[in-house]
């Protein structure tokens, strides 16, 4: 197989991947994230609470660090995702 058949092949292959009416998940992985990341972040402040009126300030503020973590992953993963990528590359010294 000549390589511009190879590329013509996986062209072929490709096209329905770039259609706009095929489902990619996308719209459902947001849904599950969202789902999940309140149950989590009401498990964290109801916790919290418990904290603060125990008065267990190093516990209280995990959660804290936690909540804001997990907020930030939740809603705005794209970004905290590229906050992450770009830190990594600062501690790794890569390029």
């Amino acid at each position: 197989m000549m390589t511009h058949q190879l590329v013509a092949s996986v062209v072929e292959l490709a096209a329905p991947l770039a259609d706009s009416n095929v489902p990619t998940g996308a719209d459902f992985k947001d849904w599950v994230l969202v789902i999940a990341g309140n149950i989590f972040i009401a498990i964290l402040v109801l916790r919290s609470i418990g904290h603060y009126f125990k008065r267990e300030w190093g516990e209280l503020f995990g959660h804290i660090a936690a909540g804001v973590l997990v907020g930030g992953l939740i809603y705005a993963n794209n970004q905290t995702i590229n906050v992450l990528k770009g830190f990594w590359t600062l501690v790794s010294g890569g390029s």
